[in-house]
């Protein structure tokens, strides 16, 4: 088994058993309703809410949307394998990238496949004083919408990535500024002239 398989296999393990896994918490204890955990008070809260659409709840009251969602993850999914059967052997930062997104993309194809909605849970807010008054006042609203693991998976899968990738791209104009090195050139391997 080649490294970046099994980057590949161990993030998609643990990330897709952390998605599912607190979900199922969620859909255990936490009912419909008012019910939280407040994990830091006026920021951070556990809630349970069923997301029937995309982000935003984008295409929720479309009677299309679950064939939609469907052929978005099966496209995106193929995407990924695709891309993950390129890299090199030994590029574990991109193979970590493509299984946190990977792993996302399945969770939530999940839930929408076993009961048509994906749960979310973590609620972040403005909940008061000026950083309520001006979020309101420039985003309409004091809250971000309500995402889960999954959901931070892709989103973190995606910055690791275009890291990596803006890194790889400075290292690779640092070396053309730096011009060939004489050393790999096949025209100076031949022996050193005798003196």
């Amino acid at each position: 088994m080649t490294p970046k398989l099994k980057v590949l296999l161990a993030v998609v393990t643990v990330s897709l058993a952390l998605d599912q896994g607190s979900k199922w918490l969620v859909n255990k204890y936490l009912l419909l309703s008012d019910a939280k955990i407040v994990i830091i008070k006026n920021w951070l809260e556990f809630v349970h809410a069923e997301n029937k659409g995309a982000a935003w709840s984008t295409l929720q009251d479309s009677p299309y949307r679950l064939w939609v969602f469907a052929i978005f993850t099966i496209v995106a999914v193929t995407a990924l394998i695709q891309m993950f059967r390129t890299l090199e052997n030994d590029e574990r930062l991109r193979a970590a990238s493509t299984g946190l997104i990977l792993s996302g993309a399945l969770g939530n194809a999940i839930d929408r496949t076993v009961k048509g909605s994906v749960t979310d849970f973590i609620k972040v807010f403005a909940g008061q004083g000026d950083a309520r008054r001006w979020c309101i006042q420039h985003f309409g609203t004091n809250v971000w919408p309500i995402w889960n693991v999954a959901d931070a998976a892709i989103v973190v899968g995606v910055i690791l990535f275009a890291l990596e990738y803006f890194f790889q791209k400075d290292k690779a104009a640092e070396s053309a500024e730096a011009g060939p090195n004489p050393l790999s050139n096949p025209e100076n391997s031949g022996p050193a002239p005798k003196g």
